[in-house]
């Protein structure tokens, strides 16, 4: 009896498909064959080439830019490719294509609508979810920013706390109208944080910046669920779009109880 519970243990270990091995959220697994017409079929792919499990903290951030750029924007392709040192040599040619070094992995790539434009992320540059960010965005017209963040709000807003205040006022009313435009939940609900924030500095001044920052470190900090700390951190990441080099406005003064 024991015999056959371990023989039905080890065929249903075998019988897991070895892509649940990889977790790469929003990430297309390629292979030769599906490459190419893949790739052709998106303005814009970043393409990972890596050990056939990848793990790792540089694995992780290619998970990471993978959930943020699938927010950001439709017109890119995040895939990896797992190549085989061993056995059939799986993707090894793939590799050799792009000169893939497979001695220094992961290799990242850039491609633009087909298989031969590309760019390659430089060996010398960490993969870090804002590295690869900035890759994207020096290389393409796309705008991944940091998650929560609105591209129009934040051109906007870059020296929010030191314009005058019926400056302040007059953009309130025109984000205002844009968030009344937005139809994702999400970017609503990231839009009416920007409005909130504006009000606040508005009405306190640049200090509210400084105190609600710590605020939500603390809450950030404390015991909260993995959907609250992304809440959390999708608000201190809008912060940052306030946040100037040095403060020229005069703070309003506090009205005495």
């Amino acid at each position: 009896m024991m015999h056959i519970l371990v023989t039905l243990l080890l065929v249903a270990i075998h019988s897991i498909p070895t892509t649940w091995a990889v977790t790469c959220t929003g990430c297309v697994d390629l292979d030769e064959l599906s490459f190419e017409k893949t790739v052709e079929r998106f303005p814009y792919s970043v393409v990972k080439f890596d050990i056939a499990y990848p793990y790792g903290e540089k694995h992780e951030a290619f998970t990471a830019f993978s959930k943020s750029a699938h927010k950001a924007t439709k017109d890119l392709l995040i895939a990896t490719v797992g190549v085989k040192d061993y056995g059939e040599l799986e993707n090894k040619a793939l590799g050799d294509r792009y000169k893939v070094d497979d001695k220094n992995f992961p290799s990242i790539f850039l491609f633009k609508g087909n298989a031969d434009e590309y760019v390659q992320l430089p060996s010398h540059v960490d993969v870090t979810l804002d590295n690869l960010k900035a890759f994207v965005s020096a290389n393409t017209p796309l705008y991944i920013g940091r998650d929560g963040c609105i591209k129009e709000f934040n051109e906007v807003l870059k020296n929010y706390a030191n314009i005058p205040d019926a400056e302040q006022l007059k953009l309130i009313e025109k984000l205002q109208a844009k968030q009344e435009q937005l139809t994702d939940p999400e970017q609503q609900q990231n839009a009416r944080a920007y409005l909130i924030y504006m009000r606040k500095i508005h009405e306190v001044g640049y200090d509210f910046l400084e105190e609600e920052t710590k605020r939500l470190l603390r809450l950030k900090a404390g015991k909260v669920t993995e959907a609250k700390k992304e809440e959390l951190l999708r608000k201190l990441n809008i912060l940052e779009v306030f946040r100037v080099h040095k403060v020229t406005k005069t703070a309003p003064e506090k009205e005495e109880l």
